[in-house]
């Protein structure tokens, strides 16, 4: 009579099922007392023979089997995984330094548990899995990646060589190194401050032409687009609550308008958490581009009747659905005018800052207050733009008075 699988090893494979999110086709066995994966999607082994037909391979992990081993063999199994879809995993070379199946404290294997282990530790109590997907896994496993390239001696030689994969002062870059620092405080391994100088201030070289907003022309050329596409009358609100109020995206959620006075103005309640702490609920009143009426094309009888497409304000990010819809709205035939394609959904916003600015002449101070930032952000993306046309009739002025 057979044996049963004992309960660690059953448990075992629940969870790395459940990793793979139902994905067939792999099994954790034991196999002469050594934990192993079973898959016919392991990559061919360098000494066999090409053939088209799929054929189960086994590979051996390095951490051993038992009750007490059984999360750091998941770690093990999900990032050989991992590497494998992503097609980054590699057979063992048994000559090279750190070969086998005990792979170097460098080696993919091993720094793919590490990933696990960091993933562990942060799902549920610091971050989402939402954000784990964005703004870590995309990093470590580029790390990975580095890693199978050769055999690293030294950490730092390795995490120069990750950093590298962006530019210096990029955002990309200051994430990368924060990942990995993350990582290596997670193994416990002493971090080489030679790379801290890699990191830079995630502030990457400025456009001199300032930030890239819609022009006047472009938005009602976005406008007709609009209601020439398969986009609804909620959805033509919601374009129109970022025209005339500045909103970030996100800021559709739990959005209100009313009638205040002769003003109409929008109730944002929507909190923007930075590291700064928390943006808190403002009230913004109305500032439409030149031309249009008061009552901004009749903003709030259609806000009232169509309400906002519970589609996109129920997605975690309405940006990203907005900017789905401008990319359709990019390949529409146009009957009239063009839309730069560099444009994105937040160059509304960047639109109704120049207006504050520019055509009302509000301060820095009470327009980064309608916009629910800090003065110092404001001045820092906005400074220049603000100041060219002063500039320039200044100039103007003090050349017409030699």
């Amino acid at each position: 009579m057979a044996l049963s699988r004992p309960l660690w090893l059953a448990d075992l494979s629940r969870q790395f099922k459940r990793h793979r999110q139902g994905r067939p086709g792999w099994f954790v066995e034991v196999m002469r007392e050594r934990l192993r994966i079973v898959s016919d999607e392991l990559p061919q082994h360098p000494d066999e023979l090409p053939s088209s037909t799929p054929k189960r391979r086994s590979v051996t992990l390095a951490t051993p089997p038992g009750p007490a081993t059984a999360a750091a063999a998941l770690a093990e199994a999900c990032g050989i995984f991992d590497q494998v879809m992503a097609g980054t995993w590699r057979w063992p070379d048994p000559l090279a330094p750190g070969g086998s199946n005990e792979a170097s404290r460098l080696a993919p294997v091993n720094l793919a548990r590490l990933r696990m282990r960091l993933r562990q530790s942060v799902i549920g109590e610091r971050i989402s899995d939402r954000t784990w997907q964005r703004t870590y896994s995309p990093y470590l496993l580029r790390l990975e990646q580095v890693a199978a390239q050769q055999a690293w001696p030294e950490d730092e030689a390795l995490l120069t060589a990750l950093l590298r994969q962006w530019p210096a002062n990029s955002r990309s870059r200051q994430m990368a190194h924060d990942r990995a620092r993350a990582l290596w405080k997670v193994a416990g391994w002493s971090w080489p401050e030679q790379i801290t100088a890699m990191r830079g201030n995630g502030k990457a070289a400025a456009d001199p032409a300032g930030v890239m907003g819609f022009q006047d022309q472009e938005i009602e050329e976005l406008r007709e687009r609009i209601t020439r596409s398969r986009l609804t009358a909620a959805d033509l609100v919601a374009w129109d609550a970022l025209i005339v109020f500045g909103l970030r995206p996100a800021e559709l959620k739990g959005l209100e308008l009313r009638q205040q006075g002769r003003t109409l103005v929008a109730v944002v309640s929507h909190e923007k958490q930075n590291s700064k702490g928390k943006v808190g609920a403002r009230i913004v009143p109305a500032v439409p581009p030149a031309g249009w009426p008061a009552d901004c094309h009749g903003l709030l009888g259609r806000w009232e009747a169509h309400g906002l497409p519970d589609g996109l304000v129920a997605l975690p990010s309405p940006g990203e659905g907005m900017a789905q819809q401008l990319a359709r709205l990019h390949r529409q035939k146009a009957a009239q005018g063009q839309l730069r394609h560099d444009l994105t959904p937040y160059g509304l916003r960047h639109a109704f800052a120049l207006r504050l600015g520019v055509d009302l002449g509000l301060s820095v101070r009470e327009a980064a207050e309608l916009m629910g930032h800090s003065p110092a952000v404001h001045l820092n993306t906005y400074g220049r733009q603000l100041d060219r046309p002063k500039l320039l009739d200044k100039v103007a002025g003090l050349v017409a008075s030699r």
